[in-house]
């Protein structure tokens, strides 16, 4: 026969320092939507100022960006966005393991009925992305093989090229 190990019941008086501990942690531990909102903003201005000195850090300011909280439900992390014009978006988020910032620009379908993002890989892909779009006025090249190009995503994330 298999005995269950019970775990000791732990009491803490209200004024001891284990109280105050589990106090500070509870406090501590939980941000609030609005320091998630300011937090994710503050990761993306500084990501954009790091990696992208010469182009979007010279575009973007801090009003520029609205920070959005994490959806635990969803398992998404904390993110902000920045409306660029004429239907272009970029989205800045970071891994799960909060080690490496993912910024992605989302543009318009040439079809007009979707959106297609990429992950940018540093200042000289987002050139190179600007210049392909340019020619197609700010629009991603439509692939008549996808039925549906809600579903396409032209990334490039850690190392994969875009078609």
């Amino acid at each position: 026969m298999t005995e269950t190990l019970t775990p000791p019941t732990v009491a803490a008086g209200a004024d001891s320092p284990l109280a105050l501990l589990f106090d500070i942690a509870l406090e501590i531990g939980t941000q609030g939507e609005d320091e998630q909102r300011d937090d994710a903003q503050t990761a993306a201005l500084d990501h954009v100022w790091t990696a992208y000195p010469d182009t979007l850090g010279k575009a973007l300011d801090t009003d520029d960006w609205s920070g959005q909280p994490a959806l635990d439900g969803a398992g998404l992390e904390p993110s902000a966005v920045a409306y660029l014009d004429g239907g272009l978006w970029l989205h800045h988020s970071s891994d799960g393991d909060q080690e490496r910032d993912v910024l992605t620009l989302i543009a318009p379908c040439t079809c007009g009925t979707g959106y297609i993002d990429t992950v940018l890989d540093g200042e000289r892909d987002l050139l190179q992305v600007l210049n392909d779009l340019r020619a197609t006025g700010g629009r991603f090249p439509h692939n008549a093989n996808e039925p549906d190009c809600d579903s396409q995503q032209r990334l490039r994330a850690w190392g994969h090229t875009r078609p």
